[in-house]
């Protein structure tokens, strides 16, 4: 039922490091006489380390002031409120005597989280000033658990308050100069608050064809002087009203590009690498109608050390794929970050439809609960 997914060729480098990425860029250079023709981003990780290497090389990348918006969440901000694109108001704050200030200027409930990651690392709700201590402390935690891999200094979060929603959105907007384009609406599904863990996605989303949400994601992603490539935007929706959460210069994630090739039949990251390219002039018509309903949802074992990773006897049809990630002798984390994933199931219905997403998404959340417990075998 699987299917691997491997780059055919990866150079051997600290991905984050961009003179370490670029010393391994050159020295595949002399060896082969190569030099790269784009380097384009496709990890959050690796925005500023494609920017600097496409530097040296003098090759398109997307600028430095949209490097300072797109991977600071302050600055994100900042330029949405300057551009009129909603957003949850927000204050950066360093220590914890800075946060019990800048929370008297705010509206509880708030939201805490690092102002350089993604993933929900350290993300936490805050209903009342009495739980500042304990939720200052589980951010920074996070980070700092992060931070020796990615070299993130101690001192750099963010408050914001929180956004009621019914539900959230993500939309991927194709950038090529002045022009952008909406190639796919995906709804996510999350767990409730404190941590708002993602666990699932799913293309095409309920609100495809709400032109109002596909305007402001063009409109954020103008906001950050994007103008390369794909972005993944993240949107709340609350009825009629909508609030952009952030914007990344990449692609999304989750495997949210194989579920769009899936269902509308063409690869975005050709679209992606070919802006890069400059391999075309004008932004292409695209297929907007979908094959089917296609969703990844991530796979959770019972907190404990796993004692055995089983196989799945009888996959139904919607099932096309099955990725564990603990390994025997593994401990599985609570839910509370894109770490505590342990595996990952992808589904797809051909003939389905957007008025068929959110019963979908309903039937393969469970059936990926069922599969969680098939496949690990914990001990707590």
């Amino acid at each position: 039922m699987n299917k691997n997914r491997c780059f055919d060729h990866v150079l051997s480098a600290d991905y984050y490091d961009a003179e370490e990425a670029l010393e391994a860029v050159q020295q595949y250079e002399r060896d082969t006489g190569m030099r790269p023709s784009a380097v384009v981003p496709i990890l959050e990780m690796n925005v500023h380390v494609s920017v600097e290497i496409a530097r040296k090389y003098g090759l398109a990348s997307v600028s430095d002031a949209c490097l300072s918006t797109a991977r600071d969440k302050h600055n994100m901000k900042e330029a949405f409120e300057s551009a009129g694109v909603p957003c949850a108001r927000h204050r950066p704050y360093s220590t914890l005597t800075e946060l019990r200030k800048v929370a008297r200027e705010l509206r509880f409930p708030l939201v805490l989280k690092p102002r350089d990651f993604a993933g929900n690392v350290g993300t936490v709700k805050v209903d009342s000033e009495k739980e500042l201590d304990a939720a200052f402390e589980y951010c920074r935690e996070g980070l700092l658990d992060i931070a020796p891999i990615y070299k993130f200094k101690d001192g750099r979060f963010q408050a914001e308050e929180f956004v009621e929603s019914t539900h959230e959105v993500s939309v991927e907007v194709l950038n090529h100069g002045e022009q952008r384009a909406v190639i796919a609406v995906t709804d996510k599904a999350k767990l409730p608050p404190p941590y708002f863990t993602e666990f699932g996605q799913l293309v095409p989303s309920r609100e495809t064809y709400n032109q109002t949400i596909r305007e402001l994601s063009i409109a954020a992603c103008e906001a950050l002087d994007i103008r390369r490539g794909l972005a993944h935007v993240e949107i709340l929706v609350n009825d009629s009203e909508l609030n952009v959460v952030e914007v990344a210069a990449r692609p999304g994630g989750d495997g949210i590009m194989d579920l769009v090739s899936r269902v509308y039949g063409f690869n975005p990251y050709d679209l992606h690498y070919g802006s890069y390219l400059n391999n075309f002039h004008q932004i292409p018509e695209l297929p907007s109608t979908p094959l089917g309903v296609g969703a990844t949802v991530f796979l959770k074992a019972d907190v404990g050390r796993v004692e055995q990773v089983n196989d799945v006897e009888n996959p139904t049809d919607d099932e096309v794929a099955l990725y564990p990630v603990l390994k025997e002798g593994a401990e599985s984390r609570p839910a509370t970050s894109y770490q505590s994933r342990d595996g990952v199931m992808e589904f797809f219905r051909p003939g389905a439809g957007t008025e068929d997403a959110v019963d979908f998404q309903r039937e393969v959340l469970t059936i990926a609960a069922q599969r969680s417990q098939e496949v690990f075998t914990v001990t707590s």
